[in-house]
């Protein structure tokens, strides 16, 4: 949001905030103000939705709406310009044209409809607001497409689908963040034999912690001990966070997303639980605020539910470093003359090799080791 600099009496610019760094666009979802009412100075304007996330746009000046650049439902790119901000009579700047032609405009309902029918989004016509596509659109353009032509998309093994929205921006993150930095990838298979029996006993006594709960919280502790690995990389420098903000991935179903559990090594166990389960309901409701999924120090991101042993998680942008978890498998250990069955976990560790080396990104993994083979301490 800034001020329009031709003269001292132009209006301000209300412009849609870029939350984070993978936010690409955001969707109007209703107007709170309108055309002709005044507002204070943060007074909420606009209810805005962006990446699984909604947040209300403040007003950065006093003064009167003097016009409303977005309607309810559209979508644009992130920093357009929303509204205006004025007295009444002050000069209105048009906002400078784009420097690219501007996309067309698809109601986040007519991209899910068009992927349930199998329609192909750039063949559509739209009659909302400026030509943005609804989801009446998509349903037109199925009944009148001629059965012949429907059978024929039926039958073929090809679909398309828009590269935009959650999976758009998913998309530009990981691509920048492999082309950016230098990544490697350390894996270690962890004894979790004591760990999970905790986790099982807390579990009998009635205390709903989770085997991904010690984890974190063990993670946490021993990211205290290795700063090097809570660290982010901005314009070449490397900041060490003092404080761990834990990065939790959550799987949706258009993509994947990262609350964030603040100070996540001085929370007790049943608090960081609750916190975890809490945000993860936030995420998968779209009630989660931009701050919740946004600001992580390093991030966790568990695929054992899926059956998955070891994996190559990708670092998210700017953290350093980010700890992938497989599933616990039990595999036969030599106990002196016998054979003991111990249950065992695979991690992955992605470092960028920029800020991180690899000793200690395997100092890391041993410390973590540590931790979880005496995982009593984690519970205190």
């Amino acid at each position: 949001m800034t001020k329009a600099s031709l003269d001292n009496h132009m209006a301000t610019e209300v412009r849609l905030p870029q939350w984070s760094m993978g936010m690409d666009e955001g969707q109007v979802v209703m107007w709170h103000k309108q055309v002709g009412d005044v507002v204070a100075v943060d007074e909420p304007l606009v209810e805005i939705e962006a990446e699984k996330t909604t947040d209300d746009v403040l007003a950065p000046v006093a003064g009167t709406i003097l016009e409303i650049l977005v309607a309810e439902g559209e979508t644009v790119p992130a920093l357009t310009v929303l509204a205006l901000i004025g007295e009444p009579g002050e000069a209105v700047a048009s906002p400078a044209p784009a420097s690219s032609p501007p996309r067309v405009q698809i109601t986040p309902v007519a991209r899910r409809t068009a992927k349930e029918l199998g329609v192909d989004l750039a063949a559509v016509t739209g009659t909302g607001p400026g030509g943005r596509i609804t989801e009446y659109d998509v349903h037109s353009h199925a009944t009148d497409t001629p059965s012949d032509a429907v059978g024929e998309r039926a039958s073929s093994p090809t679909a398309t689908v828009p590269l935009t929205g959650m999976r758009g921006a998913i998309a530009s993150r990981m691509h920048d963040s492999i082309q950016s930095m230098a990544q490697l990838t350390l894996t270690s298979q962890i004894d979790a034999t004591e760990l999970i029996g905790l986790q099982q006993s807390l579990k009998a006594e009635g205390t709903g912690v989770s085997v991904t709960d010690l984890v974190l919280k063990a993670v946490a502790i021993a990211l205290n001990r290795h700063p090097a690995l809570n660290a982010t990389l901005e314009n070449d420098v490397i900041t060490l966070h003092a404080q761990v903000d834990l990065g939790v991935a959550v799987a949706l179903e258009d993509g994947l997303i990262v609350p964030v559990v603040r100070d996540a090594a001085a929370r007790r166990l049943t608090d960081l639980s609750a916190e975890v389960r809490n945000l993860a309901e936030r995420v998968r409701t779209n009630s989660a605020k931009p701050t919740e999924v946004s600001g992580s120090t390093f991030t966790v991101t568990n695929l054992g539910a899926y059956g998955i042993d070891g994996f190559t998680p990708i670092i998210n942008p700017p953290e350093v470093a980010i700890l992938g978890v497989g599933r616990a498998t039990e595999v036969p250990t030599r106990d002196g003359n016998d054979v003991a069955w111990r249950q065992v976990i695979t991690f992955s560790l992605t470092i960028d090799h920029r800020a991180v080396d690899g000793a200690p990104g395997a100092l890391f993994l041993q410390t973590l080791a540590e931790i979880i083979a005496d995982p009593a301490a984690l519970n205190d």
